[in-house]
């Protein structure tokens, strides 16, 4: 006869900074897989599990999350954003001057390379982050875009097969070693689907959503294959009502 389940309460240590916290998960990545870059989701959802609020992430998310977020993309090599991400939430600067600083104090460049994927073209040439002077972003597509090509911060490579893998392998040629993609959620199916998704940094709001708002999704917005997918948590954090997962997806095995 098996042994009841045992529960272990998960009693907090001394408060921390999120500097000490993103430390931590940097300091803890799955294991790696060859010829292709670590990549961590990093998404905000209420409780019941809805990545939106009438559309847009930013009413989930506080100043604890806030912190959490503009910190990994200050370590990260380059953020991978999906393009209705891009436009619906208006990307514009995405880290703040002191942030800046510390990344040129440490030798690196002021922001992290921002690569996006396309098929169709479909981002919108008015993006205010496409125009940034700090900026760098990297647009994998199948279609040549006259008004993207014009933007300043912006490098389109061309490629027969716009997907996933081949920005992740374009990133890794690069040499770029960690990428934070910030969703939207169906990239982030994507990734998890195609096996290229190694670790979710999950932010918990504790809100509820509901249906309401129509069109909200949950932070997965696509099929991920046949049988569910078993994470292994890391480290969970609280900040006031809001909690931070880091949980493993990738066992090391290639894609």
């Amino acid at each position: 006869m098996s042994e009841p389940p045992r529960y272990a309460a998960l009693v907090p240590g001394e408060p921390t900074g999120a500097a000490a916290v993103l430390d931590a998960i940097v300091a803890d990545p799955a294991p790696a897989v060859p010829g292709r870059p670590r990549t961590i989701g990093v998404m905000v959802a209420s409780i019941d599990g809805h990545a939106t609020v009438a559309g847009r992430s930013g009413a989930l998310g506080g100043p604890e999350d806030r912190a959490i977020f503009r910190g990994v993309r200050e370590r990260a090599d380059a953020l991978l954003v999906g393009t209705g991400t891009l436009n619906r939430e208006r990307y514009a600067t995405v880290l703040d001057d002191d942030q800046r600083e510390r990344r040129r104090t440490a030798g690196r460049t002021p922001e992290p390379l921002l690569a996006t994927v396309t098929r169709s073209g479909s981002l919108d040439a008015d993006v205010p982050v496409l125009h940034e002077d700090e900026a760098r972003v990297l647009v994998v597509t199948e279609q040549a875009d006259a008004a993207l090509e014009q933007a300043r911060a912006v490098e389109l490579v061309q490629v027969v097969d716009a997907s996933p893998a081949t920005v992740l392998g374009e990133l890794h040629r690069r040499e770029i070693g960690l990428v934070a993609c910030e969703g939207g959620p169906t990239l982030l199916a994507a990734l998890v689907r195609d096996g290229l998704l190694d670790e979710l940094l999950l932010t918990v709001s504790p809100l509820l959503v509901g249906t309401a708002t129509t069109g909200a999704p949950t932070i997965l917005d696509g099929a991920i294959g046949v049988d569910p997918l078993t994470l292994r948590p890391r480290g969970v954090w609280r900040s006031g009502d809001v909690l931070f997962h880091h949980l493993h997806l990738s066992d090391g095995s290639p894609a």
